[in-house]
């Protein structure tokens, strides 16, 4: 299922078309994450012939899947999509001539001084209905003060400059309500907050190298990692050392989110971590050539699949081992080599001379196994339901291979052979038999043809359901 799509009004043609209004109206207060996801998506419902997933926007942007999400929350409550399915993602694009509709009329007279105050603020333009449509609705769902939007208003003017555009201020303004901003005061604890990060921020910035001062995305960035993440400026410099190029608040953000995701906090877990991450990244790229598969970018593979495998105690080699694998079994995508890893995981099998030691143990059972097919006249592949019928008649009923392949040549006139070995192994089992001698003495029934010399009668289902319910726990006295 295309995770993107277009609705019915909007344009498609056989290249990727952008709105001259989304370039005026909406990409200059976009960031740079938003623009890509944006355009990107776009692309993906002009080419339904190119895969149309999550994984393939993550992989050909770098970014990360809950960032996807909230920037296409972002754009749902901007008008510009619509949300279809929230897991998995499945998003529609909209016409942005929508976007910009009203959809509440609200009374001029209820809005007076709001209106007064915020045309105030912009002196060189005139405010059109829709803004401040969209400043009503915004107001009226966040239950925010109107002289708190005003003061986060003047704040985006001093920051941006009259230019500045009302779906910036409403995204600052979303962010603040998010951190329980609603009040002036609230406003105001919020500057200081920001005015006693001044000094760190303006360190992580000289990090960086930049001059100047951070704008109020960076500001939140900053909040972020030292409040919700909890990351000391030691740390955060720390990080700044591990980007390589293009270093910028951004890129920044995204490498702290990765730590994060990691359980990385501390400045000595990042130095040991980045020492690791280009071994990382030549084991990634090593599994993606036995998998005869190529990624541009190896971040998102790294932290999804490679480091959740390594934190497991898997070692290179059994990784290696088990990507070469499943290429030979037609399994060359890494959420299926996934599954093999987990499996392997589950039987404690995490170095490549534990797996090799139980794929040869496999190879011989189904050797065995191919010996008892073969006894009954048949030539065949093994399969799943072999080895479970063979795990059954050895490890829980008990018998030898020389008692089973005697079985599997009584079978040889038979249409069904493998459900005879069954009934012929059962009846065995309920005479007592262990050896093949006894075995070759017996003389088996027919089941079907025996007169039924007891008394039948009816059972409750209270009575059946326990019978069936401890059917596990009986011993071989019971029966």
């Amino acid at each position: 299922m295309s995770f993107v799509k277009f609705s019915n009004d909007f344009l498609m043609e056989t290249f990727t078309l952008v709105d001259n209004f989304f370039i005026t109206q909406y990409l200059p207060f976009c960031d740079e994450k938003q623009i890509k996801v944006y355009l990107y998506g776009l692309f993906l419902c002009t080419n339904p012939s190119k895969e149309n997933s999550m994984e393939s926007l993550l992989t050909a942007l770098d970014v990360k899947e809950e960032e996807v999400n909230e920037i296409y929350q972002y754009f749902e409550d901007m008008g510009m999509v619509q949300i279809i399915s929230k897991n998995p993602l499945e998003v529609k694009y909209l016409s942005l001539k929508r976007s910009m509709q009203t959809p509440k009329k609200y009374k001029s007279e209820k809005w007076n001084d709001f209106n007064i105050h915020l045309q105030q603020l912009f002196p060189e333009r005139m405010l059109t209905p829709n803004e401040y449509n969209e400043y009503y609705m915004f107001i009226d769902d966040t239950k925010i003060d109107t002289d708190a939007m005003l003061m986060i208003v003047q704040y985006c003017i001093n920051l941006k400059g009259m230019s500045v555009r009302y779906p910036y201020i409403l995204t600052v303004a979303r962010n603040w309500v998010q951190d329980g901003v609603r009040t002036m005061d609230d406003v105001e604890a919020k500057l200081e907050e920001y005015d006693a990060q001044k000094d760190q921020i303006t360190k992580v910035l000289a990090a960086l190298g930049r001059k100047g001062s951070a704008d109020i995305e960076e500001k939140q960035m900053f909040t972020k990692w030292t409040k919700t993440y909890g990351y000391d400026l030691g740390a955060i410099l720390t990080a700044v050392k591990g980007l390589k190029s293009n270093k910028s608040f951004k890129k920044l953000d995204s490498k702290l989110d990765e730590f994060y995701k990691l359980s990385i906090f501390s400045a000595e877990e990042m130095d040991d971590y980045q020492a690791r991450r280009d071994h990382l990244i030549e084991l990634a790229i090593s599994i993606n050539k036995s998998l005869g598969i190529y990624y541009q970018s190896t971040d998102h593979e790294i932290e999804t699949y490679i480091v959740p495998w390594t934190t497991k105690g898997f070692s290179d080699d059994a990784l290696l081992l088990i990507a070469h694998q499943c290429f030979i079994t037609n399994i060359r995508t890494l959420d299926g080599m996934g599954n093999v890893v987990s499996k392997f995981y589950s039987k404690g099998l995490l170095t490549s001379e534990s797996i090799n030691e139980y794929t040869r143990i496999q190879l011989e059972r189904d050797e065995r196994i191919k010996k008892i097919i073969e006894a009954t006249g048949r030539s065949r592949t093994v399969t799943q339901t072999d080895r479970d019928y063979y795990s059954t008649w050895t490890g829980i009923w008990g018998f030898d291979e020389d008692i089973i392949l005697y079985a599997a040549s009584q079978s040889v006139s038979r249409t069904y052979p493998v459900q005879y070995i069954n009934q012929l192994l059962s009846q065995y089992k309920s005479a007592g038999i262990t050896t093949y001698e006894q075995a070759v003495k017996f003389r088996p029934y027919d089941a079907s043809k025996i007169k039924r010399d007891y008394e039948e009668r009816e059972y409750t289902k209270e009575e059946l359901q326990s019978i069936i319910t401890n059917l596990d726990s009986l011993s071989e006295a019971d029966l």
